[in-house]
């Protein structure tokens, strides 16, 4: 159990703490949340409309329009701006037990690599850093550039970089400490 334990708890420590340094202490995902001098205006007009708490794709055509009429309305919209709206009725946060879940995914997380890298045998550190750049790939190519292809993105980059810098750190204490060739 220990062997598990301690080096999920490790991987879900560089994880957190990564994700702290690239959300709040960089800031590098600042370019997908911007300041606009124009947000109480937004804000006034939105909670207006009485929305439901979600997200909203700004123009979107209506599910009960006939295939035909949602083609045209689609073609009208090319060239014109869009954008995704969410949408939260009441701001409620409690950023410690977002915190305590963020840390408890990570750990969990932790658990699933180890449980892996331990699966995958002895490793060089060369080998046990790639094998977990490609991990981090395959979590960045699947979930955020897919996404990106279709709903281009701001973070791009830093969402780049938060699939390569703590899994690359996590391949090399693997092969220094718990995965050793």
């Amino acid at each position: 159990m220990k062997k598990y334990f301690l080096p999920s708890l490790l991987i879900g420590l560089v994880l957190f703490t990564y994700q702290f340094i690239s959300w709040a202490a960089g800031n590098f995902h600042g370019s997908a949340q911007r300041y606009t001098a124009q947000q109480d205006t937004i804000q006034e007009l939105l909670t207006g409309l009485n929305l439901e708490d979600g997200r909203y794709m700004i123009p979107s055509v209506s599910p009960d329009v006939p295939q035909e009429e949602a083609q045209k309305q689609w073609e009208s919209y090319m060239g014109k701006p869009w954008m995704f709206v969410t949408y939260h009725g009441a701001h409620e946060m409690s950023m410690g037990l977002n915190m305590l879940r963020g840390f408890l995914v990570d750990w969990i997380s932790g658990l699933f690599i180890i449980i892996w890298l331990r699966g995958l045998g002895p490793l060089s550190l060369g080998k046990s850093i790639l094998w977990m750049l490609g991990l981090g790939q395959i979590g960045f190519l699947y979930f955020t550039y897919t996404n990106h292809i279709w709903y281009p993105t701001f973070d791009l980059m830093a969402s780049l970089l938060d699939s390569i810098v703590p899994f690359g750190i996590i391949g090399a204490i693997n092969a220094w400490f718990w995965n050793k060739r």
